[in-house]
């Protein structure tokens, strides 16, 4: 069992097991950026993990359905009647924890289309996609700081996928092409940067060996030149003429959804 939970190490079982029922489902969200980073930066910027997060094809939904409720998982009737086309959730009896799956789009603040995606690795999406789930949203919390921070920290930027690696080339792609996200990853790449130095005073407070990390190597330097390359990317990476287009009406106009709020 994983000092941050269990849920790891079911969330694992949960995407091999379907696997071999032919079902095709990814981790995302808090689980799948503690199983995606390094030790150092889970040791520094790991929290506890309450729930689990998923993304699986919709075309599997009725079989994804049959499999979680013969592993002894509980739905939520009334929200998998309205929203079962795009999304599932499903709840513990006895742990009390919940699973949301979405299928094929992550659809918050931002429309993400990770369909094409969820068979470059496993048992999580690539690290690009994962930082794109937190980056799309508007108003970032402390947990969704610590988090990007995590994934920044854990892994080179490139142009590939891979462990320890984060494909910039997508995250500048998907950005390119969407006025919006591009907008809201930017603001949140500039917030994180203006609040690395109050979280690493956190996570050197909370943990002495943590501290010690933070004090022995540059983890302030390395975070912000990464930070800085990805806006410098982002800026750099030719626009779409959709995107062109949006930016003329720029901040005037809403750029971003409100997402439902989902009871957890």
């Amino acid at each position: 069992m994983s000092e941050h939970g269990f849920l790891p190490d079911v969330g694992c079982h949960l995407v091999e097991v379907a696997a071999d029922e032919g079902i095709t489902r990814r981790l995302i969200g808090g689980v799948a950026i503690w199983l995606h980073s390094s030790e150092e930066a889970r040791r520094i910027f790991g929290r506890d993990y309450p729930d689990l997060d998923f993304v699986g094809h919709e075309r599997e939904s009725r079989r994804l359905r049959k499999f979680l409720e013969e592993q002894g998982y509980v739905g939520d009737k009334l929200f998998n009647a309205m929203h079962g086309a795009q999304r599932l959730l499903y709840r513990h009896p006895e742990q009390d924890y919940q699973i949301d799956i979405f299928l094929d789009k992550f659809n918050m603040s931002h429309n993400l289309d990770l369909s094409g995606r969820l068979d470059v690795e496993s048992p999580t999406l690539p690290a690009a996609e994962l930082l794109l789930t937190k980056m799309q949203i508007v108003e970032i919390n402390q947990k969704d700081v610590s988090d990007m921070i995590m994934l920044l920290w854990s892994h080179h930027l490139g142009d590939e996928d891979g462990p320890g690696e984060l494909n910039i080339e997508q995250v500048a792609k998907l950005c390119a092409a969407d006025w919006g996200l591009y907008t809201t990853v930017s603001d949140n790449l500039i917030e994180v940067r203006k609040l690395l130095p109050e979280v690493l005073a956190g996570a050197a407070g909370r943990d002495a060996v943590a501290g010690k990390m933070i004090t022995d190597a540059d983890v302030a330097g390395v975070l912000t030149g990464r930070i800085e390359f990805m806006l410098m990317r982002l800026e750099s990476y030719p626009k779409s003429f959709a995107w062109k287009i949006r930016a003329v009406l720029g901040r005037r106009v809403r750029w971003y959804e409100v997402p439902e709020e989902v009871r957890r």
